[in-house]
């Protein structure tokens, strides 16, 4: 569900917005021997009650070894554009949309970089279903900052796919401030949003055992927790409580209608996936202490490797 506590934080989920190297760079020191071609990319999860969210951008900043400000972008059509407005329920799961090519020419030095979004106010807003209002996101700032990632020579764009990947889980991210039914619009938080550059697809089939006992979340965390706890963010304003001893999960999806589910750009390591089916809701700021796997048993490790696909079913 989408979670209705007053907060301040970002915005972005698994939806795939893609972005290859262009723009301009406002580094003046002399370019290395070795320079890295730059791509990027968005995906998102699938969110429940939200029939679109757009987010527009303007601009986009890179900072590390050196700063690069990428300020076109390149479009469906693969026109040149000055800003990017983007449905980001438009591409869930392994689906993505390139916003900046590597034809565009940016190339930066390897190393680590963190990366920070211009975010246009009043193209980015949230469509609920059966309802035309317009619920706009708010970004501090109109800037949502991103966690450092790694950028490398040998990380390339091939064909329409770029080299990184920005992974939006907007169960985890997406925000309503204030209650229904006076809602106050959304904030995306950085909180549950990825840069990646290697990885690879889970995915599989839920059976009807499962299903039949109402909504079902597939959650992936990293490693393998003694404790598997659902979706919450401690370090929210509005976290009621001590921090809990369960592990959060990375990631977390809605199973489909026909039982099936899949999470695209998960980077490469070992995981542990489960499932939860009930008529339990899963606040995404509190913790709600539900029972992780339910049904008992439904639960599995998984390593995953850079471009593979991985089937678990439950």
């Amino acid at each position: 569900m989408i979670n209705k506590n007053f907060t301040i934080p970002f915005l972005f989920t698994p939806i795939i917005l893609a972005i290859s190297a262009c723009g301009g760079s406002d580094n003046s020191s002399p370019q290395p021997s070795e320079q890295a071609k730059f791509s990027l990319g968005i995906s998102d999860a699938p969110i429940d009650e939200a029939d679109s969210v757009f987010i527009e951008i303007d601009e986009i900043t890179i900072s590390g070894t050196e700063t690069t400000v990428i300020t076109e972008f390149t479009n469906d059509n693969n026109e040149i554009v000055e800003t990017i407005k983007v449905n980001l329920l438009d591409f869930q799961g392994t689906d993505q949309l390139k916003i900046v090519d590597e034809a565009q020419g940016v190339t930066m030095a390897p190393g680590t970089y963190s990366m920070e979004l211009l975010v246009v106010d009043t193209g980015s807003y949230v469509l609920l279903e059966n309802d035309a209002t317009e619920y706009s996101i708010k970004v501090p700032s109109s800037r949502l900052r991103l966690g450092d990632f790694e950028i490398a020579s040998t990380s390339i764009q091939v064909g329409d796919t770029p080299a990184y990947t920005i992974e939006f889980s907007l169960r985890e991210s997406l925000v309503m401030r204030g209650n229904t039914p006076t809602k106050n619009g959304f904030i995306i938080k950085p909180h549950g949003v990825h840069i990646v550059s290697e990885y690879g697809t889970l995915k599989g089939n839920v059976s009807a055992d499962n299903t039949n006992l109402g909504s079902c979340i597939v959650y992936l965390y990293e490693g393998e927790p003694t404790e598997l706890g659902d979706s919450y963010d401690a370090d929210d304003e509005t976290f009621v409580g001590d921090a809990p001893t369960a592990t959060a999960p990375l990631i977390s999806t809605l199973v489909a209608v026909d039982g099936t589910y899949s999470i695209g750009f998960v980077p490469t390591g070992s995981y542990t996936v489960a499932l939860m089916c009930g008529t339990d809701i899963d606040d995404n700021i509190q913790y709600n202490a539900l029972t992780i796997p339910s049904p008992v048993g439904n639960v599995a490790t998984v390593g995953i490797i850079k471009g593979d696909v991985k089937t678990v079913d439950f």
